[in-house]
């Protein structure tokens, strides 16, 4: 069984605070502790317990990890580096357990899938590759794949690619009202979760 005392996870309980006169900028894509928590993914890989790393973790670290993901999808293409993005998506499919909103981590599939075409990899690969890694998030991977194109496309999220200095970037567009599509998917979403609750 997993034990926490094998692992150091300080790299997952450093917080990240805005400066004041920077609240109103893009979060920075790199942070300096990203290569400590590619460290402890592969130490917990190296003793074969990914697929219980999510019961190792409180609720704050597990969301730092899911920070990470999402920036991962990023350091990957600016680094033109596979290793990155499979890392990232094994990080968020770890988070996965510990999410209470699903409408924030959907977007972010939309993300790792585009950066996984934009490197040249096979999507659905990649993602089930993951889940056989994490298997806690085999289910989520399931229905994520079982979307509609439209439904795991950058534009349904309301993403689109940009740039800043430091070169690639995802930036959030659109800000206003849902399109229909989107709100019947989330709407229908919720259905399902409103039946796996009752007895």
């Amino acid at each position: 069984m997993a034990d926490r005392k094998n692992y150091d996870f300080r790299s997952l309980n450093i917080p990240y605070k805005v400066p004041l006169d920077e609240i109103h900028l893009p979060r920075p894509v790199e942070f300096p502790q990203d290569g400590e928590i590619f460290s402890l993914l592969r130490a917990v890989d190296s003793r074969h317990e990914l697929a219980d790393m999510h019961s190792l973790l409180n609720g704050s670290e597990a969301a730092q990890l899911g920070g990470f993901a999402y920036r991962s999808t990023m350091m990957a293409v600016r680094k033109q580096d596979p290793e990155i993005l499979r890392w990232g998506l094994v990080a968020f499919l770890t988070w996965i357990p510990h999410s209470d909103d699903f409408r924030d981590d959907l977007p972010v599939m939309a993300l790792f899938g585009h950066s996984a075409k934009k490197l040249g990899l096979s999507p659905w690969r990649e993602f089930r590759r993951a889940a056989k890694r994490v298997p806690v998030a085999r289910g989520w991977v399931r229905g994520w794949l079982l979307r509609l194109p439209w439904e795991r496309s950058l534009e349904a999220w309301r993403y689109a690619e940009s740039a800043d200095d430091g070169g690639f970037r995802y930036q959030k567009k659109n800000f206003g009202p849902m399109p229909p599509e989107l709100i019947a998917m989330i709407e229908e979403e919720e259905e399902r979760k409103r039946k796996r609750r009752q007895p």
